[in-house]
Order: C-alpha cells, then sequence, then structure tokens
C-alpha cells in the first residue's frame, strides 16, 4: 500500500469520497436538466463548466427534489392561467 506520506487518508477513503462527490454532481446535474431547458445545459456544461461543475454540486446538496419542483411548476402554471382569465374577463 504506497501512497503520499503527506496526506494521510488511504486511496481506499479519497475514492470513498470522490465517489460520493461524483454521485452528488451527477445528482445536481440531472436537477439542472429537470429545471431548464436541455440545449441550454448542455451548452452551460460546455462553455462554462467550472461554474457548472459548482452549481450542480450546490443543487445536489442543497436544491429542491424533483417533486417539489413540479410543485413549483403547477403553482406557477395555476396562477398564470389565473391571471389569463381575469384578463379575458376584463
Amino acid at each position: 500500500m504506497n501512497y503520499n506520506s503527506s496526506m494521510n487518508l488511504p486511496p481506499e477513503m479519497l475514492f470513498v469520497i470522490f465517489a460520493i462527490v461524483v454521485g452528488v454532481a451527477c445528482n445536481g446535474a440531472i436537477k439542472l436538466f429537470y429545471k431548464y431547458n436541455t440545449l441550454l445545459v448542455i451548452a452551460y456544461i460546455v462553455f462554462l463548466f467550472p461554474i457548472a461543475l459548482a452549481h450542480s454540486l450546490f443543487l445536489g446538496l442543497f436544491g429542491d427534489t424533483r417533486k417539489q419542483m413540479m410543485a413549483k411548476k403547477v403553482k406557477e402554471q395555476a396562477r398564470f392561467e389565473t391571471l389569463v382569465e381575469e384578463e379575458k374577463n376584463k
């Protein structure tokens, strides 16, 4: 078992930490695709990768679940429809 003596973590622990970070980032990336337009998310990842990676990590850790995002969309759609109905009745 050879590893850098300046780091006290064994390679197995580093692998576990890396796997957790990648899992959180993938979860955040999936949330990006649910939340925004697919082509815009792809362009965002390609052109602004470091920012997109940080964004997906934060969304993976602190972002809304899919059900919460869908509930917000339903509320926004209902509000929009009521505003349209009010404009039609004027």
